[in-house]
């Protein structure tokens, strides 16, 4: 068994069973900043911004508070333009005046087109979100700033990005080992600062002449394995109306959750990633996803536990694909996919028998449906 040593810049042998309890009510700690919805408070977050500078040996900066990750994405990108057309005057000069006349020579229409089109770009460089009305306003804010150049910018902000009380995980563990272990290194004094900018701030930019901040969000919501998630609206909601939106974890778009009832099954299925589209088929109900596609049952019976080995012809495609469909006493209806062969035993997937197998990671050989199902 490891010794247990504890000294001031050295903790080594594992964890104490008292020191275990602590650490827990520390993680909890840190999880409810993490999840706080409480408005920021600048006399709080500033002075530790302007700290963090000052460990860094830079400048005090202009901090600035926004409402929301969105608009701090696009004001960087407008103020980050800005304060470089003031320290280079002559290449901004040249790259404005090329760009305004290619700009101002299309017609009105097809200027606001190609600002939407930047538009969408920065906001999936910046949030992978949706273009919403929130959106639109602070990138048109921020073309009218600075041009191409800021949205140019904008889509950049993840360079100089850090995460705020998002990131509470690393500080938890700097923090623990401080606090519970009795480390004392060197860095602590400077990394106050940075501890207390976790605590008291959201996402941040940081820039050598200004800091912009993002307020928390009003809402967060999550299932109970902790993920963000919401059937019925946002599952993170800041107070200018910017909002994201989850299914068990996974992103998605917003008219899937807003516009539940009336969501177009193929749209679900014409989705390449595989996750997004599993979540907008729960989001749907697999009796309503099947209903709407072309269904084969190959082997067995869709209605039971064991459940039916399907084929169904998906949109866009001239083959059609295999799954598994059943029934389960937790979930209801599932169908998920499987292959034609088993990667496991090398032999085709013809019946159900072998494709529970498959999604059991054993031969079919050697599957054994349970008796009783959980």
């Amino acid at each position: 068994m490891n010794k247990i040593i504890r000294t001031k810049t050295k903790a080594h042998g594992g964890i104490t069973s008292h020191e275990k309890e602590l650490m827990a009510k520390h993680s909890d700690l840190w999880i409810s900043r993490a999840m706080r919805t409480a408005p920021i408070e600048p006399d709080k977050i500033i002075p530790a911004i302007e700290g963090i500078y000052a460990a860094a040996n830079l400048k005090k900066p202009r901090v600035v508070i926004v409402p929301s990750p969105m608009v701090m994405a696009f004001a960087y990108g407008a103020s980050a333009a800005i304060w470089y057309a003031r320290k280079h005057p002559k290449t901004y000069a040249a790259t404005r005046a090329a760009t305004d006349a290619a700009t101002y020579a299309a017609t009105r229409a097809a200027t606001r087109a190609a600002t939407d089109a930047a538009t969408g770009a920065a906001t999936g460089a910046a949030t992978g979100a949706a273009i919403d009305g929130t959106d639109k306003i602070a990138a048109s804010a921020c073309y009218e700033l600075a041009g191409d150049f800021g949205i140019q910018c904008a889509t950049r902000w993840y360079d100089n990005y850090q995460g705020g009380n998002m990131w509470a995980g690393y500080d938890c563990y700097l923090t623990a080992s401080r606090d519970i272990l009795g480390l004392e290194l060197t860095s602590r004094d400077a990394y106050a600062h940075w501890e207390q900018a976790a605590i008291h701030g959201g996402f941040r930019v940081m820039h050598e002449e200004f800091c912009m901040v993002s307020n928390f969000p009003e809402v967060i919501l999550k299932d109970d394995q902790n993920r963000p998630h919401c059937e019925n609206g946002p599952s993170h909601r800041w107070r200018d109306g910017w909002s994201l939106y989850h299914w068990h974890g996974t992103k998605v778009p917003s008219h899937w959750i807003e516009e539940r009832a009336t969501l177009d099954p193929v749209e679900v299925m014409k989705e390449s990633n595989v996750e997004l589209r599993a979540a907008g088929a729960a989001i749907i109900g697999w009796p309503r996803m099947v209903k709407h596609l072309k269904r084969k049952v190959i082997d067995g019976d869709p209605e039971t536990d064991l459940g039916a080995l399907i084929e169904l012809t998906l949109p866009g495609l001239s083959e059609p694909g295999r799954f598994l469909q059943a029934i389960c006493p937790r979930n209801g209806i599932i169908v998920e996919g499987v292959p034609y062969v088993s990667d496991i035993d090398q032999l085709p997937i013809n019946t159900v028998i072998a494709a529970q197998a498959w999604r059991d990671g054993l031969p079919t050989s050697e599957y054994q449906h349970p008796i009783f199902r959980t």
